[in-house]
C-alpha cells in the first residue's frame, strides 16, 4: 500500500505566507532600488557609477549563493535517505547527518528572500538590455 503524506499544518502555511510576501516585496525593492540608481547616474551622465551599482548587486549576489551553498555544504546532504548513508555509521549517527542538513537547510532559508529578488533583479534588466532594446 502507498504511504499518505500528512497535510501540511496551518501554522507551516502561514510561515510559507510570510515568506513569500517577504520574497515579493524584497524583490519589488531591490528591483526598485537598482533602477532608481541607474537613473540618477544617467541624470548625472556618470557611467562609472552605474557599473558600480551593477557590481555591488552582483558581489551581494555572488556572495550570497557562496555563502548559502558553504553554509549548506554545497546541498549533498539533500534528498539523501538513511539507505543510502554507509552502513559504517549508526542510526543514530545517520539520523544525525540528514537532521544536520535539513536544519542548516531551515536556518538558511532567510537567504533565498536576498538572492531571488537579486537574481529577478538581474534577469529583468538583462530582458530589457538584451531584447527590448531590439525593438526601441
Amino acid at each position: 500500500m502507498k504511504e499518505q503524506t500528512p497535510p501540511p499544518s496551518p501554522l507551516k502555511d502561514k510561515k510559507n505566507l510570510r515568506y513569500f510576501l517577504i520574497l515579493i516585496l524584497n524583490t519589488v525593492l531591490f528591483f526598485g532600488v537598482y533602477k532608481v540608481l541607474l537613473y540618477y547616474a544617467e541624470l548625472t551622465d556618470e557611467t562609472f557609477y552605474s557599473f558600480c551599482v551593477m557590481l555591488l548587486y552582483m558581489a551581494l549576489l555572488v556572495g550570497f549563493v557562496l555563502g548559502y551553498l558553504i553554509y549548506n555544504r554545497f546541498l549533498y546532504r539533500k534528498n539523501v535517505t538513511v539507505e543510502q548513508l554507509p552502513d559504517t555509521m549508526t542510526l543514530q549517527e545517520k539520523e544525525e547527518f540528514l537532521a544536520d542538513g535539513n536544519r542548516r537547510l531551515e536556518k538558511s532559508k532567510w537567504m533565498m528572500l536576498i538572492i531571488f529578488p537579486l537574481v529577478i533583479t538581474f534577469l529583468v534588466d538583462t530582458f530589457d538590455l538584451f531584447v527590448l532594446d531590439l525593438f526601441r
